[in-house]
């Protein structure tokens, strides 16, 4: 890649949706998403132009951290559709989006080890979309559908401890639930 291609680069940078980015259509799905990425990170990643001048650097990480946010954005079952309806509306890069991702979490943790987001530490990426709607599902208080997504995870991603925790913790709502439920029926 020479100059005047990252410099065609830049000038449209701005323009491009985060599909145009890596060349796939809306539909795509998350293997379609994460190999675009991965052709797009083959050619843009810092790391492989050590050698450029600074400028050219800059230029390169600048198209890179754009697509890494898009990869962020695409794969994440929550904020996709909330891209795609600022994609409707003809924005291309959502500020609300852009900050949510730049903001770190009050409950920001290490991103591997033990203390990571459960979703960080599946061994296969098919069992995320379950893991992220189970998650959901137990904070709006409905542990058994939540139960439901995550043996749907595990059987894509067998004998995860973290998984298995998570588990767990979803069997002690359902107990705590069906507690509760049971006390309020006995009550006259």
């Amino acid at each position: 890649m020479d100059t005047a291609s990252l410099q065609q680069w830049l000038s449209v940078l701005d323009s491009l949706s985060y599909y145009d980015l890596f060349r796939v259509p809306p539909t795509a799905t998350f293997d379609e998403v994460r190999v675009a990425f991965h052709a797009f990170a083959d050619t843009f990643h810092p790391d492989g132009h050590t050698w450029r001048h600074p400028w050219e650097q800059q230029a390169i990480g600048r198209i890179f951290r754009r697509g890494t946010e898009a990869y962020r954005v695409l794969t994440d079952p929550l904020m996709r559709p909330r891209y795609d309806d600022a994609l409707r509306n003809g924005i291309v890069r959502p500020e609300n989006i852009v900050v949510e991702l730049e903001r770190p979490s009050p409950q920001s943790r290490p991103s591997i080890g033990p203390g990571a987001p459960l979703v960080d530490r599946l061994k296969n990426p098919a069992a995320r979309q379950f893991v992220l709607r189970a998650q959901e599902l137990h904070k709006k208080g409905d542990p058994k559908q939540a139960k439901i997504q995550l043996v749907l995870a595990m059987h894509m991603d067998a004998k995860n401890p973290a998984l298995e925790e998570f588990s767990k913790t979803l069997d002690e709502a359902i107990k705590a639930k069906a507690d509760e439920q049971q006390k309020s029926w006995k009550k006259p």
